[in-house]
């Protein structure tokens, strides 16, 4: 691990993404970085398409689910696990805790859809909805942390959870060699800091460009500022109120 330069702990290396390719391997899918043909024809470059959706429970979740839940002790796993999210992570966490016979929680905001919640509780996990947002849901889920002794698994701000999906980088390198580009979609920044150092570890001339939504533009202000936005989540105590 190596310092964070926000101040917020510590963040993987090249070797912990390698370690975590090794160890996710039998319990995530290979997926294939398909050329696209529409676009060749719109562009003039070569561009292709990592098809995460293939994954077991839909998304990239699964690389840094899986990744956190195997390191974890055989104490940390009787206590059970907690998280925080609005449907993909927490998928990830119920499929892996199920398939490793770990007790798990999930909060979810009340305007999480449906199919979400009920994806998510098919996988044995335990449900409560709380807040109108992840934010107000991560609160409910540092209360229970503290409260019950669970272990928390962060949906963005965890090593494991970042190096997990900077497995993907390892596959580009392999199925795309020659890639100069990479176009990562930025939410927690848990999947393009993974993806960032996975290539640029490689390659540092390889160009890694973040897309965020308009309306949040968290990673952009963080950058600009020099620390995290604050517009993310902000940690506070189990007594505290929202």
């Amino acid at each position: 691990m190596i310092t964070d330069p926000f101040g917020n702990g510590m963040t993987p290396t090249q070797r912990d993404i390698e370690d975590a390719r090794t160890r996710i391997q039998d319990s995530v899918n290979l997926t294939s970085c398909a050329p696209s043909n529409m676009f060749e024809d719109q562009l003039p470059c070569t561009l292709a398409f990592k098809f995460e959706n293939l994954q077991r429970t839909g998304s990239f979740k699964a690389r840094g689910a899986g990744n956190k839940l195997l390191q974890l002790t055989d104490s940390e796993r009787s206590r059970g696990i907690v998280t925080a999210s609005a449907g993909n992570h927490a998928q990830a966490v119920a499929y892996h805790a199920a398939r490793l016979s770990i007790p798990a929680t999930v909060v979810m905001p009340v305007t999480t859809p449906l199919i979400k919640v009920t994806n998510t509780r098919r996988h044995g996990a335990k449900i409560a909805l709380s807040g109108n947002s992840l934010s107000e849901a991560m609160i409910e889920a540092w209360r229970l942390e503290a409260e019950e002794g669970l272990v928390m698994v962060h949906p963005y701000d965890d090593e494991a959870v970042i190096a997990g999906p900077g497995t993907i980088a390892l596959e580009i390198l392999e199925q795309c060699p020659g890639v100069t580009h990479a176009i990562v979609p930025v939410g927690g920044g848990g999947v393009i800091s993974g993806v960032a150092l996975g290539l640029k570890s490689h390659d540092h001339s390889i160009k890694v460009l973040g897309v965020e939504a308009a309306a949040a533009p968290s990673a952009r202000l963080s950058r600009e500022q020099g620390h995290s936005s604050t517009q993310r989540a902000v940690r506070r105590s189990p007594t505290e109120s929202p």
